[in-house]
């Protein structure tokens, strides 16, 4: 299965624990650490923008959030956006 990497901040989010809890269930991993990246076919979610930038080959970064408002900077995005953990 895969690996799930969960930034802090989404950890204590309404319905996180319940959501991880079924990954764990089938069989994922969930780890809580974002510095700590693992081998590549992993998960990061994360509600950040700048925690996709220079991210690790093979690593799909979701950003988990509402949906930020266009800006005239350079792109800063991760791979998908989500609305909730749950």
């Amino acid at each position: 299965m895969s690996v799930i990497i969960v930034d802090a901040e989404l950890l204590a989010a309404p319905g996180a624990a319940a959501a991880l809890d079924r990954l764990r269930r089938a069989g994922h991993t969930i780890v809580d650490r974002p510095g700590a990246l693992p081998a590549p076919a992993a998960w990061h979610l994360t509600a950040s923008p700048e925690a996709c930038i220079g991210r690790s080959t093979g690593v799909t970064t979701i950003l988990v959030g509402p949906r930020r408002p266009p800006d005239r900077g350079p792109a800063r995005r991760c791979d998908l956006e989500a609305r909730d953990v749950a």
